[in-house]
């Protein structure tokens, strides 16, 4: 071996010694660490041979709990986990587990987590979010009977005032006025005296859920056949009275105007477009691989 050859294994036999103490030396600074750890965690609750230790629920917390918020989640998370190791155990005494072939059910789990955050970050990366009023309207008038009402629907003036409130019985007067001046009056009124204003007769709502909690409340045929015979609802509690002007109505079965359904169409459309970027996906992936010859199949169907 001549000296230039001699050096130069030298210098690797050097590097590889630096680099083996390295590995060496981070190995043990991460035993340390792991040993610290273990030294000064505490036990928290114990089934059999099983421990849970305080290091286990640092994720749990933030800076801005108070002391009773932290110690009320703690003593939830250490219930659930005694609760749920107490059944673990249990069911492994009772069940054959090398029946349920767990191997290929958590590799098929581990790839539909994976598949699942490709996928999302996918359609986050290339959904286009945009949906014109054009689009809404040609979905809702193309599959109007996908929206058919559970429930029935009212747009008009929704008002409670408390019994002490001054001018009740202009109230009414003021709502069946056709008057502009009225309307400001009622306007005024409403926001200085009433504890429930709806002053947007053009806005559809939920009847079901405007009625919850008033004397209105009674079975949904008798709502469909008050709406049918009246269009202005007043009635007193023990607080409160209500005064309720209805100018439209739609009642269960029947299509919604499409003010009413517009968020849930939307939805519908871009749930759409996501299933047709997945599909895009799977096919493009597809297609590369295939180009690139990255698969075989051996199976051949017998004709």
């Amino acid at each position: 071996m001549n000296l230039k050859n001699g050096r130069y294994l030298t210098s690797i036999l050097l590097a590889l010694s630096l680099c083996s103490c390295d590995k060496i030396k981070g190995a043990f600074e991460k035993a340390v660490e792991e040993e610290n750890i273990k030294s000064t965690r505490v036990a928290l609750a114990k089934v059999n041979d099983k421990v849970l230790y305080d290091t286990e629920l640092g994720n749990l917390f933030t800076e801005r709990m108070s002391s009773k918020d932290s110690l009320n989640i703690k003593e939830r998370y250490v219930n659930t986990w005694v609760r749920k190791t107490i059944m673990l155990e249990r069911a492994q005494t009772k069940v054959d587990v090398e029946k349920l072939d767990l191997n290929r059910r958590l590799e098929e789990y581990k790839y539909q987590l994976i598949m699942h955050e490709y996928e999302r970050q996918f359609i986050a990366q290339n959904l286009d979010t945009l949906v014109t009023q054009d689009q809404i309207k040609k979905h809702y008038n193309s599959n109007s009977d996908d929206f058919i009402l559970k429930t029935n629907i009212v747009r008009g003036i929704f008002l409670r005032y408390p019994n002490n409130a001054p001018d009740l019985k202009k109230v009414k007067k003021l709502m069946m006025s056709k008057k502009e001046g009225d309307k400001d009056k009622l306007k005024s009124s409403a926001l200085a005296y009433a504890d429930f204003v709806h002053l947007e007769d053009s806005v559809w709502l939920d009847l079901d859920e405007l009625l919850f909690g008033t004397p209105f409340m009674k079975s949904q045929a008798e709502v469909t056949k008050l709406l049918k015979r009246d269009n202005f609802w007043e009635v007193s509690d023990e607080n409160n009275t209500y005064f309720y002007k209805i100018e439209d109505y739609k009642i269960v079965d029947q299509v919604p105007p499409l003010q009413f359904v517009e968020p849930q169409v939307k939805n519908v459309i871009l749930g759409r477009r996501k299933l047709q970027l997945r599909a895009e996906l799977e096919n493009e992936l597809f297609d590369e691989a295939t180009k690139n010859q990255e698969y075989e199949i051996y199976f051949k169907e017998e004709r």
